[in-house]
């Protein structure tokens, strides 16, 4: 009976160690040659055993790579503490009808020394046979037992490499991972729980090391790397994941326990760290996760770990807890991305149009197109929640194509019926990634048989032009051929008219936020009333979104103001809509809006 009471320990290393890679294989063979020249004897070999199979994986004189565990002679040398020598296998009744005494190879003589790892796991064997039977002297099993320790160092330092950060010398994320894939496999029933740091920002690492080389940051970050593994000393194994994050596990800490460890090791992280000559001043994020030590949940700790950090990156709290309401959300934005380019392909999106209204006249005077989309699974999707996620995509240039040539399309038929209604656009910061945007405007706007002056592209408000070198250009073209340009959200952000000048603007529109609930805000009043005094200084008309009750449009047409739009005038709707409502003003007096 062969004893598998350490079977489970084995496997884990093996994988940890990846025995199984032919390199490792290649590696050995010298060890294995070496072997059988120092013994004198045809055959050497290195075997590894899992639970149910004994895997050769270097030789010499022997052509088999398998065999069944059941039929392995060295399964019997695992379990021993020295080296197991059989002098003349036909003469033992437990190896007499192996099919290596008794087949072609016709063996007598085997010794096997124990591959014992440092954790005290013994993976397999180093062994030699002969066809005659012979006995080892105590001298020849001590020589056996060192080789067996080579061909084990030889094992752990081809593990090790790709497994260690250089900078730091601890273990890499590689490492971390496969140490956390082991103890899923054990049956040890505590609570873990995990801990990703993030004690750099990257980018000030970076301007550093531009600034500085690459020397003064490494010296740096391996003096962080110091001071974390000090304030875990005899708690945790620190690992260095990522340039500027370090993992490490706890087992068996409270929530309570956890963060007060964190909060030790905060401030001993906060304390300045020498880069070259210049102090620098670690910042301190924690990303930190439950879990239990099961294949399903160690497999994904780590994403749910940089989860939380992010969280607290972007929250500036030194750390967050992981949250599967944020995972979840976190997750719907990347399906959401992901599923954008099918949506498109498949006619998942569509456009609604949202008047507007001059508020001497009260007539409708243009729509703002804007984008919808019915996921096939998770239904309508608000555009506040798939806009910003589109944004971040190479995808969105393509969309906004879509958009603009169906949306002039429908202004194209618009203009058969309410002549010289006008149609608003929203371009997205990306779409100036592309320098051809207004090439393909220009070519829609001929293809359409539409004059620019019933266009305006809405651009949001902030100091994304300056990132965006290719954009006033392509923005000034756009107004030099007549198509009028809008800030949009004005209010809500940047706010700053200087830059204003640079942009070849002819429309502000007022950020809901400050017109919703005008009448009840005296600071909105003051903030609104200003703006709208101050454009028409400028000679920019305004527009307000958001308008929501018959008090606001009153203050806004007291003020000036030329434009409005929202839910109180009209809502987005389909395009048959839009004409019966324009034609409909135009025939006679505003219906009622309330």
């Amino acid at each position: 009976m062969l004893d598998r009471s350490n079977d489970v320990d084995r496997i884990a290393l093996i994988e940890a160690l990846n025995v199984m890679d032919p390199a490792l294989g290649t590696a050995l063979d010298p060890i294995a040659e070496l072997t059988a020249f120092s013994f004198g004897v045809p055959i050497a070999w290195v075997s590894i055993l899992d639970a149910d199979h004994q895997h050769i994986i270097s030789r010499v004189g022997l052509a088999i790579r398998r065999t069944d565990r059941h039929a392995s002679i060295c399964a019997r040398a695992l379990g021993s503490n020295t080296v197991m020598q059989v002098p003349d296998l036909r003469q033992d009744p437990r190896f007499a009808d192996n099919p290596l005494v008794t087949g072609p190879e016709q063996l007598r003589f085997y010794a096997g020394a124990p591959l014992v790892t440092k954790a005290g796991v013994a993976l397999g064997t180093l062994c030699i046979m002969d066809r005659a039977p012979r006995q080892l002297s105590a001298e020849e099993q001590l020589q056996l037992l060192t080789l067996s320790r080579v061909v084990v160092a030889q094992m752990e330092l081809k593990m090790s490499l790709g497994r260690r950060e250089q900078i730091s010398g601890l273990p890499n994320r590689h490492q971390f991972q496969a140490d956390l894939n082991a103890l899923s496999r054990h049956a040890d029933t505590r609570a873990f729980t995990g801990v990703v740091l993030d004690v750099f920002d990257l980018q000030s690492a970076n301007d550093a090391g531009q600034a500085l080389g690459m020397k003064p940051v490494e010296t740096l970050l391996r003096q962080a790397a110091l001071r974390v593994q000090d304030v875990l000393r005899d708690l945790a194994q620190v690992y260095h994941i990522g340039v500027t994050r370090f993992a490490f596990l706890l087992a068996d800490h409270s929530h309570e326990q956890t963060e007060a460890l964190l909060d030790r090791l905060r401030i001993r992280m906060r304390r300045p760290l020498m880069a070259g000559s210049i102090p620098m001043s670690p910042q301190f994020h924690a990303g930190v996760c439950d879990f239990l030590p099961v294949p399903g949940q160690t497999g994904d700790l780590v994403r749910k770990c940089l989860v939380a950090m992010h969280h607290a990156i972007q929250t500036d709290n030194c750390l967050c807890w992981y949250s599967q309401e944020r995972d979840d959300a976190l997750r719907r934005r990347y399906r959401l991305a992901s599923d954008a380019g099918r949506g498109l392909a498949q006619h998942q999106f569509s456009l609604v149009y949202q008047p507007r209204f001059d508020l001497i006249t009260g007539l409708p005077v243009s729509a703002e197109a804007l984008l919808r989309w019915t996921h096939p699974l998770l239904g309508p999707v608000s555009p506040g929640e798939f806009i910003p996620v589109l944004e971040r995509t190479a995808l969105m240039p393509a969309i906004s194509r879509w958009v603009i040539d169906h949306a002039l399309a429908q202004a194209a038929q618009w203009q058969k019926r309410v002549p010289g209604f006008s149609l608003s656009l929203n371009l997205s910061p990306r779409d100036f990634d592309d320098q051809r945007v207004w090439n393909v405007l220009s070519e829609r706007l001929h293809a359409h048989g539409l004059a620019p002056g019933l266009i305006e592209i809405e651009i949001t408000e902030g100091q994304w032009l300056n990132h965006h070198p290719a954009a006033l250009p392509q923005l000034r073209a756009i107004a030099a051929a007549g198509v009028r340009i809008a800030i949009d959200d004005f209010g809500s952000g940047y706010s700053n008219f200087g830059y204003l000048s640079e942009v070849p603007i002819s429309h502000i529109k007022i950020d809901q936020t400050l017109v919703t609930g005008l009448a009840r805000s005296r600071t909105a009043r003051l903030k609104v009333e200003a703006i709208i005094k101050l454009a028409r200084q400028l000679g920019y008309r305004t527009v307000a979104e958001g308008v929501e009750n018959d008090a606001e449009l009153s203050l806004l047409r007291l003020w000036g103001c030329d434009e409005a739009q929202g839910y109180h005038l009209a809502r987005p709707m389909h395009p048959d809509a839009v004409l019966h409502l324009v034609s409909a003003c135009r025939a006679g007096p505003l219906p009622d809006a309330g």
